[in-house]
């Protein structure tokens, strides 16, 4: 947990001038960079140990180095987000900017708020996208059903949302009517933009997802605690919060509220926040293996029941992820039943590597840690 703290004390300098948790030694620096790799966090940290003053500049070099590579990767993505915005008003596309092209202006230094993708919702057709991305320059990435996917190697990814959420999560309908609730730009173009309540339920819903699906780690969180001390007058927190209680997601937000309470300001933590603390920093940006696998398997009755549900969805994934596989589902739905077969039997003859490796991650199933991880979301009203 030392590392954890210190990862934490390291934030809280940066954004507050101030350590809150108990911290005995200096920061190893090199734990502190391999957490800024895996939480996407390394301009942050790096301004709180520099702030903090017990490491000389050579034992912050790597981590600084690291720190200007994220800052130039910034930068390149700003430069293509400019260029992006351009050629979609140009071509009268509605669009939509989400998560960090707009999160940034609330931080301290644009900079310290890092993205992996660029994150834009549209109501175009395919079609029309592919066009537009093919033009630019982009080159074609997998999808996932949710998103086509784009990149210019090697900084900049681009993520075209289809829709926010899927209906695996309770609150998706209130997010597909978002189209209904846009604000369109004051100059006429064809940009729109979530109302600041419609923002802000977003961050805590997309913070939800991760969270419950695949692992969730630091950088949502200090998208809550920075956006509720910065945005001001300019949401209507109360009218958010009848909201996130009538999507039954208002428990689990003051539960985040108390949690960073505890990080940069009481400075104490109960055994439960620390179980909760270290969920958050081993699940990475993104989750990792082992907090994907507990997630997956978590609700079921048992872990042989659990096996049989994932080994059943692999086999037949539902339509919204055989979409992206099987183009052609894309205009003929009803013909998800012979995509199955089809996959089946690539699964059976020619992908067996596929099949060993989802074998293998039902071998290795930590029962203990499902558990854990089924009681976590139990105390913070997810299950």
């Amino acid at each position: 947990m030392n590392n954890n703290y210190a990862f934490i004390n390291a934030i809280n300098l940066c954004l507050n001038g101030k350590k809150a948790l108990p911290q005995e030694q200096k920061a190893d620096v090199h734990e502190m960079l391999a957490l800024s790799k895996k939480q996407s966090l390394a301009n942050i940290v790096y301004c709180g140990l520099k702030k903090d003053g017990s490491h000389s500049a050579e034992e912050l070099f790597a981590l600084g180095e690291y720190a200007e590579l994220c800052t130039f990767q910034y930068l390149r993505q700003e430069q293509e987000l400019l260029r992006l915005c351009s050629a979609l008003k140009e071509q009268k596309i509605r669009f939509v900017l989400l998560k960090g092209s707009r999160m940034r202006a609330f931080y301290p230094s644009p900079e310290l708020r890092s993205s992996c993708d660029i994150d834009i919702l549209t109501d175009a057709a395919d079609e029309t996208i592919y066009a537009l991305m093919q033009s630019l320059g982009y080159k074609e990435e997998k999808s996932d059903g949710m998103t086509l996917n784009f990149a210019i190697p090697p900084l900049v990814t681009v993520e075209m949302h289809r829709f926010l959420f899927d209906d695996r999560l309770s609150f998706h309908g209130y997010f597909a009517s978002v189209w209904d609730r846009v604000v369109p730009a004051e100059d006429g173009s064809s940009e729109c933009f979530l109302t600041e309540e419609d923002f802000y339920l977003y961050m805590i819903a997309h913070l939800v997802k991760h969270f419950t699906l695949y692992g969730c780690g630091m950088r949502p969180l200090l998208d809550l605690y920075v956006y509720e001390r910065e945005a001001g007058e300019l949401c209507n927190f109360a009218a958010a919060e009848q909201k996130l209680e009538e999507l039954e997601l208002l428990y689990f937000t003051q539960q985040m509220r108390q949690l960073l309470q505890k990080w940069f300001e009481e400075g104490k933590l109960s055994e439960q926040d620390e179980e909760l603390t270290d969920y958050l920093m081993n699940s990475g940006i993104y989750g990792t293996e082992s907090t994907i696998k507990a997630n997956k398997f978590r609700q079921s009755a048992s872990v042989r029941g659990a096996k049989l549900r994932v080994l059943l969805r692999n086999v037949f994934p539902p339509l919204r992820i055989m979409r992206p596989l099987y183009p052609r589902l894309l205009r003929c739905p009803v013909f998800l039943p012979v995509a199955w077969v089809i996959r089946l039997l690539r699964l059976l003859f020619k992908d067996k590597k596929k099949s060993r490796k989802t074998h293998a991650i039902m071998r290795s199933v930590d029962g203990a840690y499902i558990s854990q991880v089924s009681d976590i979301m139990k105390r913070l009203h997810l299950q």
